[in-house]
């Protein structure tokens, strides 16, 4: 029998840049693991870039590490479609704040930079504004990462 997957979704605010980005490296990461128990996808908090790609740098960041953003198409979290995540992983405190106001339960919400030890180290800097070096600095972080939000998943099923 096989048991339904675990629906995550990564937050950020457009969803062009850091989420679609968070996702398709926490797969990756989660695949070599033999995970297979989960289902990725990420939304933004805004509408504005409904229905669009991937920033080309995040886009250009995914090739450069062997990852795929080719089919991302950004979509938005509200609050009426809460309930179809199990667990929801944001960018920054802005995006936390902004899924608590739809209702999201605090126990299913975490930062993706939570589970580093330095007590600063809460938000993924949006690199939409700035230049190449932004994407792959969280590029850097979203892998640093990965592995130990996926400790906390599976230390959660058990």
């Amino acid at each position: 029998m096989q048991l339904k997957p675990i629906p995550i979704l990564f937050v950020c605010l457009g969803n062009i840049c850091r989420s679609p980005l968070a996702e398709v490296v926490v797969r990756a990461v989660a695949e070599k693991r033999g995970l297979h128990h989960y289902q990725f996808a990420s939304a933004g908090t805004g509408d504005w870039h409904i229905g669009n790609s991937a920033d080309p740098r995040s886009a250009a960041m995914a090739v450069k590490h062997g990852l795929d953003l080719s089919a991302h198409k950004a979509q938005q979290i509200t609050a009426e479609k809460r309930t179809d995540w199990e667990w929801f992983i944001a960018m920054d405190r802005a995006n936390h704040d902004n899924l608590l106001g739809m209702g999201v339960s605090p126990e299913r919400l975490l930062l993706m930079r939570q589970f580093e030890h330095a007590s600063n180290a809460l938000d993924l800097p949006d690199p939409y504004y700035g230049g190449p070096d932004g994407f792959e600095i969280a590029y850097q972080m979203l892998s640093a990462n990965a592995e130990k939000l996926l400790d906390f998943l599976e230390n959660r099923r058990l």
